[in-house]
């Protein structure tokens, strides 16, 4: 039995969906997607689905909606191209770098919502006994939070190495089996018998579905951090993964004991718009889904949001908030 077959057609899901609230079309929806599929009828709502998963969270059968996409989704020469390049930050950097004034539609994207990529950071301590690894997105477009990742990390005396790379999310929602696989076997023999640290909590949270030992910075940062108080009121997403693994969970334990004033915004783990390379490929139906981001935001009172994940804080500073990751607080602490 198919993982469609589970599905009952309740219709729990369809406001989970950021898709179908924006577009208020089955086509749109987990439940109009898994329909296609059963019926083996192509629809371009396979394509437009954000794959965030927060359908799996509503749903009553517990249909594996992300297992199912990744079994019936096909990358387009494009989207492959574009996933391989950010396998390499360094690569990506300088592509992204030199895109100023390119006609290309693509680039022309990327650079408006990623104007200033910084060039990854590179850093090995001698016999290194912990690996920060940022993740692709978060080594271009959030340098200085992968700075503040390793001081802090440097401050409880670990000699570190930074491994910069790529988990393979972005494929394995496109349907990359083959490469996706790759990637993950590859991180598996690089981190074997280290401790690992993960800046990012999307890919932190793939790489544990996946079978990897590694820590989401903010578990690390749970274990050593003293209650403190640190002067600052914000919101908090809940990025989409994250919250599927319970990751975010721990962020607040966090935020807890640091004492941190927070205003809950409406729905914290609404899809923030990006959807991984999302925003790129499919820029009508994420603009919309940005925008009732956040709309819950301001609703909060506070522009500030905590996010640990790099697509998700470039889409909230794109529409004008202010995106703060767990170690950039520490850091403010410190």
């Amino acid at each position: 039995m198919g993982l469609e077959s589970q599905c009952v057609h309740c219709g729990f899901c369809l406001e989970a969906c950021p898709t179908y609230v924006v577009t208020r079309s089955e086509v749109h929806s987990p439940r109009g997607r898994i329909t296609a599929v059963k019926l083996g009828v192509p629809t371009e709502g396979i394509e437009t689905c954000m794959f965030c998963r927060r359908c799996e969270l509503a749903c009553p059968s517990g249909v594996e909606y992300g297992k199912l996409l990744h079994n019936v989704r096909r990358p387009t020469p494009l989207k492959f191209a574009v996933n391989l390049v950010m396998e390499n930050p360094a690569l990506a950097y300088k592509i992204i770098r030199s895109a100023r004034g390119t006609n290309s539609r693509l680039l022309s994207r990327i650079r408006t919502f990623l104007p200033d990529p910084s060039e990854p950071l590179e850093y090995r301590e001698e016999t290194p006994d912990l690996l920060l690894f940022p993740g692709c997105v978060t080594s271009i477009s959030f340098r200085k939070t992968v700075e503040n990742a390793l001081n802090f990390i440097k401050s409880l005396g670990y000699k570190v190495e930074i491994v910069n790379g790529c988990c393979g999310l972005s494929h394995y929602s496109e349907g990359e089996k083959g490469r996706s696989s790759l990637l993950i076997e590859r991180l598996r023999s690089r981190f074997q018998g280290k401790r690992v640290v993960s800046l990012s909590a999307n890919c932190s949270a793939h790489m544990k579905e996946m079978g990897l030992e590694i820590e989401d910075f903010s578990e690390f940062a749970l274990k050593h951090i003293k209650e403190k108080r640190v002067d600052i009121e914000l919101t908090v997403h809940d990025p989409c993964h994250a919250n599927l693994v319970g990751l975010t969970k721990v962020t607040r334990e966090v935020l807890k004991r640091l004492n941190v004033k927070v205003r809950e915004m409406d729905e914290p783990s609404f899809e923030c718009g990006a959807g991984g390379g999302y925003f790129i490929f499919h820029p009508e139906i994420a603009d919309q889904v940005m925008e009732e981001k956040a709309r819950k935001v301001r609703k909060s009172g506070t522009e500030l949001v905590l996010s640990t994940n790099p697509v998700c804080s470039i889409a909230l500073a794109f529409k004008g908030l202010k995106p703060v990751h767990l170690a950039d607080i520490l850091s403010h602490g410190s």
